[in-house]
């Protein structure tokens, strides 16, 4: 099997893998609340606390209000261990979580493929328009760490996650999508169009998130890593860059934008040219380690919150009944 060959499977098999765990999820939550709210239904189904992973802006609340109280969420608990736990995938292996995790970010690459099947590539923004997009998403996440993260102090904080708006978070969000306005769907469909024909268009231009992983992973110790002696400056590695980085300029790959998906490395003609590695000590991560890596530290993490009580929801099934009928009358404060 070819370098790339292997690369491709392990990376697809781990995006398969956590894709078909979100799918369960969603049906399972589906199943959760029409068997709270359909009066006929006499089966109970638990809600999956993985749902939260949807609930981000709530998970940064939950962020800002554990550093300023030292209070761990209760109401949506899971949300901010996942994002805990997306934060750590990135503080270790660059923005892996999006290349390797996230549903989105798999859904971005599909589209990107479909899109080089409907018209043999996908377009590429010029600079002048491709650098000031690029600076979109951290401008959203400038305005999230603003609100959140200066303008309210931690009484607030705390009070948000405990109103009832915040508690049927994830039933509002369910009800977005069953009850779609024109507005939401023109947007989706919009987006979905635009990652078509550019190539990780969410992610590359407007995901807040992948703003704040990739500023994490600037910290990460493992790095592309090029040895110029035995670079041949074929650029077949900046070629196969998702990111459009150009690697085969630099010694160490530090941007933000670099995903960890190791396409420029099996791409590298030259062995150990290009290596995931540490800075001093040659430790260099295959693709193989590196899905394993990623797995392995998100089951930890995952696990050690179910051990500990940090997982489940303290919102009782009473009391999504008693808000359900009337969440649309709710204030988040």
């Amino acid at each position: 099997m070819s370098k790339h060959k292997n690369t491709y499977t392990w990376r697809r098999l781990i995006q398969l893998l956590f894709t078909i765990v979100v799918v369960l999820i969603g049906v399972q939550f589906i199943r959760f609340v029409y068997s709270i709210t359909d009066p006929n239904t006499m089966q109970f189904i638990a809600r999956p606390a993985g749902v939260e992973a949807f609930l981000p802006i709530s998970a940064l609340v939950a962020l800002k209000s554990w550093l300023a109280n030292g209070i761990f969420d209760q109401i949506h608990p899971a949300g901010l261990v996942m994002l805990l736990a997306a934060m750590s995938v990135s503080l270790l292996w660059k923005r892996a979580f999006c290349s390797w995790i996230c549903p989105f970010g798999t859904l971005s690459e599909g589209l990107a493929l479909l899109g080089k099947k409907m018209f043999k590539r996908n377009f590429i923004l010029p600079n002048w328009l491709d650098c000031p997009l690029r600076s979109l998403k951290y401008i959203i996440l400038a305005f999230f760490v603003l609100f959140i993260f200066v303008l309210m102090d931690g009484a607030s904080t705390y009070m948000f996650l405990q109103t009832p708006y915040n508690m049927v978070a994830d039933i509002k969000m369910l009800d977005f999508f069953r009850n779609m306005t024109w507005v939401g769907f023109s947007v989706i469909i919009s987006l979905m169009l635009l990652s078509i024909l550019i190539e990780n268009f969410w992610c590359r231009y407007l995901c807040p998130y992948g703003a704040l992983l990739g500023l994490l992973g600037i910290l990460s110790p493992w790095k592309i890593r090029r040895e110029p002696l035995s670079c041949i400056s074929c650029e077949r590695c900046s070629i196969s860059c998702p990111n459009r980085i150009e690697v085969d300029k630099a010694l160490t790959v530090w941007s933000p934008e670099c995903t960890g998906c190791l396409n420029c490395v099996d791409q590298c003609p030259v062995s150990n040219t290009l290596r995931f590695d540490l800075p001093k000590t040659s430790f260099p991560l295959s693709p193989r380690m590196l899905a394993l890596g990623v797995v392995a530290l998100w089951i930890a993490l995952v696990g050690v919150a179910k051990l500990t009580g940090y997982w489940e929801t303290s919102i009782s099934t009473e009391m999504y009944k008693m808000l359900i009928p009337i969440m649309d009358q709710l204030n988040h404060f």
